[in-house]
């Protein structure tokens, strides 16, 4: 392969794109779109996943009487340290509980800790290696080194919201993709173009680089601000700032760009074969289709669960794009667009 004559079809693809105001508004408009209306969409459900702060809190517990392996119920208790209790239906305000059981209780500016909760109202209280039974409802209290079903559900919802940003790299394409050949027959740009040496190869490497490239930064710019768009709005009640954490890293070297090759290579091999812009758009788009199925069946949680998944699934992605490179090789017909197309 000749690196420069693919650079020399990059390049002129490039100034291509430059002139065209209808591809520069793609590149610009909806990655913005998308890179700040999802994340604003997430962000109150995320931010409706508990709340979490590091650090000590300091609830002021002036402790007065002490109970220890007994087992309460529907009583109220104020200024109380409690070990090994076993509580149910019962108020708790400036208490002080450790490795008990708490059930159907109420519990103002508590001190948890080692404590199993269940169907409990708790707020403003102090909550460290809490197990969560489920049915709780806590509100202005802080979790001591966290909480694992609640921070286990934030990062799945952080994945998703990273899987969904992978339309970017996928649409683009259908728009950049359709001129790279239709286009140029249009602006009578590309019989010159084929009537050089350069081979089939060279030449579908050449385009498909030109709008990788520009597709694959204009995902990465997308990725980057909505990283800091969930950065700024959820860190008031994280304590933190979450991304671009290790998933959202192997998406953008990974499968970002693997998506956006799988949709270039099927684009550039439609516009190949028709002779009307808006045919190959429209046959794009239905293309995608597939693929947009993918993203809809990552909402059952497997593909977000871990890197593991969006590693091997990077990996398919990529066997599949060397598959339609050597369909495309294998179909492409250079005599057939100069001689063919009216």
């Amino acid at each position: 392969m000749n690196f420069d004559r693919v650079m020399a079809v990059t390049r002129k693809d490039f100034a291509e794109f430059r002139k065209n105001k209808y591809i520069l508004m793609t590149l610009i408009v909806m990655p913005l779109i998308l890179s700040i209306v999802l994340p604003m969409i997430y962000i109150s459900v995320i931010n409706s996943v508990g709340t979490q702060s590091t650090g000590e809190v300091h609830l002021n517990i002036t402790v007065t009487i002490n109970y220890e392996g007994v087992s309460l119920s529907n009583i109220t208790l104020a200024d109380a340290r409690l070990e090994r209790v076993n509580m149910t239906n019962c108020v708790l305000t400036s208490c002080i509980v450790g490795n008990s059981t708490v059930t159907r209780s109420v519990l103002t500016s508590v001190d948890i800790s080692n404590t199993s909760i269940q169907d409990c109202l708790i707020f403003n209280s102090r909550l460290a290696s809490v197990q969560d039974d489920g049915g709780n409802y806590i509100r202005g209290s802080f979790y001591v080194g966290g909480n694992d079903q609640a921070k286990q559900l934030r990062d799945i919802l952080f994945n998703l919201l990273l899987l969904w940003l992978i339309l970017i790299p996928v649409m683009i394409p259908t728009v950049t993709a359709s001129y790279s050949f239709v286009g140029e027959k249009t602006n009578r740009s590309l019989e010159p173009l084929l009537a050089t040496p350069i081979s089939d190869f060279e030449l579908l490497v050449g385009k498909s680089a030109s709008i990788f490239l520009i597709s694959i930064g204009a995902t990465w710019m997308a990725f980057l601000i909505a990283a800091g768009v969930v950065d700024l709005l959820v860190s008031p009640e994280l304590g933190s700032h979450p991304l671009p954490n290790a998933y959202w890293l192997l998406g953008m070297v990974l499968l970002a760009p693997g998506m956006c090759l799988m949709s270039i290579l099927a684009n550039v091999l439609i516009s190949s074969k028709v002779s009307d812009v808006r045919v190959s758009q429209q046959i794009g788009g239905v293309l995608v289709m597939p693929i947009i199925l993918f993203f809809i069946l990552s909402m059952t949680g497997v593909l977000a669960s871990g890197l593991l998944p969006l590693f091997l699934v990077s990996m398919l992605v990529f066997a599949i794009d060397a598959a339609i490179l050597w369909i495309s090789l294998r179909i492409f017909r250079r005599e057939e667009i100069l001689v063919k197309w009216k």
